[in-house]
């Protein structure tokens, strides 16, 4: 979601021979993409920590949402940006208004209204 998640890049040292096994199996596993490969390594042995995480993240995100204004849901008939998350917002996407922003932003972007 935009600003709220980040990818970042991380320079390792490794010896050739290992690089040169990661590249083989991101061949064979990703069509050479190191970068996924790597990933699944890492993600893969660390899958119980890695929920517990986004779990956290998403409490504090929902935290952020702002409670949308009822009676405004609908489909977006046009592109946009969500205000709230800085993705683009594509026609058939569900929008909705929310207290304190002036245009739509994704639907799931907000609190539901009580």
């Amino acid at each position: 979601m935009g600003k709220l998640c980040k990818t970042k890049r991380l320079t390792v040292n490794l010896d050739d021979y290992v690089i040169e096994i990661a590249k083989q199996k991101a061949q064979i596993m990703f069509k050479g993409n190191l970068d996924y490969y790597v990933n699944w390594l890492i993600c893969n042995n660390n899958r119980k920590e890695i929920k517990k995480k986004i779990k956290t993240q998403e409490k504090e995100i929902e935290k952020k949402k702002p409670l949308s204004v009822p009676d405004t849901d609908k489909i977006a008939v046009y592109s946009n940006i969500c205000n709230f998350c800085d993705e683009p917002i594509y026609p058939g996407d569900e929008i909705c208004k929310a207290e304190d922003y002036e245009n739509y932003i994704h639907r799931k972007c907000s609190k539901k209204d009580k």
